[in-house]
């Protein structure tokens, strides 16, 4: 009986190592702090100031870089995992 990854018309994507698995989980801890900083600005720039504009400022170049950083990586995991040598007889 042929297995269910040979029925799927697509490949599968490259399986996650540890290092994409860092920069996926700082990818979405940078959008979730980013996120709590939408929803608290207000208290967040009475507490501080001028401050949480820059708070605002490094957390969302935090998630863009380390999204992009992410994303790139996972691509070349995935064209890598593709493009890999395998066995067509088996």
């Amino acid at each position: 009986m042929n297995s269910w990854r040979n029925l799927v018309p697509a490949p599968l994507a490259a399986p996650e190592t540890r290092a994409l698995k860092a920069a996926r989980l700082r990818t979405m801890t940078g959008l979730f702090l980013v996120a709590a900083l939408v929803v608290s600005f207000g208290a967040l720039r009475a507490l501080t100031g001028i401050f949480a504009l820059a708070l605002f400022a490094g957390a969302t170049t935090f998630a863009l870089l380390q999204g992009v950083l992410w994303v790139r990586a996972k691509n070349a995991a995935d064209d890598a995992w593709l493009m890999r040598e395998r066995d067509d007889a088996l």
